[in-house]
């Protein structure tokens, strides 16, 4: 099979959408036949408003968005 009918994922990303308790999953691929250009891809997972966000999902939120530095200093 040559490079060029290759399918690759480039990059992924997901977010938790708040306000409408959800996840989204965005996917850029290089698609066969179209000369490397990127096409974008994505994916919705919706939960019920009773439910937590998964506990997975949760701590990745809280890693991005908090740290501290290995000095103490904000």
């Amino acid at each position: 099979m040559s490079a060029k009918n290759v399918n690759s994922l480039v990059g992924a990303t997901t977010r938790y959408i708040a306000g409408r308790n959800a996840m989204q999953t965005v996917y850029w691929r290089t698609m066969p036949g179209t000369d490397g250009r990127m096409v974008k891809i994505h994916k919705n997972c919706e939960f019920d408003k009773v439910q937590n966000l998964p506990a997975k999902i949760r701590m990745q939120y809280y890693n991005k968005n908090f740290w501290t530095s290995t000095d103490g200093a904000h």
